[in-house]
């Protein structure tokens, strides 16, 4: 096993350095404040983000979609979706036959501030790149992937 320099400073961590949920966590919360950090001259916090991008590469997706695709409870997906329309970035349209629920587009607006935080985000990736190092991106992302699927007692 490759070794790695001290994760908890001075303080031993134990097994915990050897552990997937672990380091993950650590990653994750690195990975994102250096996000955070790029989207921040564009006033959008990561669900923003993920949600415009999601509703671009979907339009008229449905809100609860949306949610379920990001994983966001309703409540919460409505405050993101209510700010985000405030903001005039997203349009909420009505579902030919279903009142209950929201087409979700971006506007020309939305589409142009997604552009930019796009190159942003683009930078931040390359960052993350070097940061992994010489490794097989491609599996790193599927294994990433598949652990997303794991669920309680599977």
């Amino acid at each position: 096993m490759a070794t790695r320099r001290s994760l908890g400073g001075d303080i031993g961590l134990g097994d915990l350095e050897n552990q997937v949920g672990f380091l993950l966590r650590l990653a994750q919360v690195s990975v994102f404040k250096h996000l955070i950090a790029a989207l921040e001259p564009f006033d959008l916090r990561l669900t923003d983000y993920s949600a415009l991008l999601v509703i671009e590469a979907n339009p008229e997706l449905k809100q609860q979609s949306l949610g379920e695709a990001l994983r966001i409870q309703r409540p919460n997906l409505v405050s993101i979706m209510d700010a985000l329309e405030r903001r005039g970035l997203v349009k909420r349209g009505s579902v030919p036959g279903d009142r209950r629920s929201y087409a979700l587009t971006l506007t020309p607006e939305g589409s142009a501030l997604l552009a930019r935080a796009n190159e942003a985000q683009a930078r931040h990736e390359a960052d993350v790149d070097a940061a992994l190092g010489p490794i097989d991106k491609a599996a790193f992302l599927d294994a990433l992937a598949r652990l997303s699927q794991l669920s309680d007692g599977d």
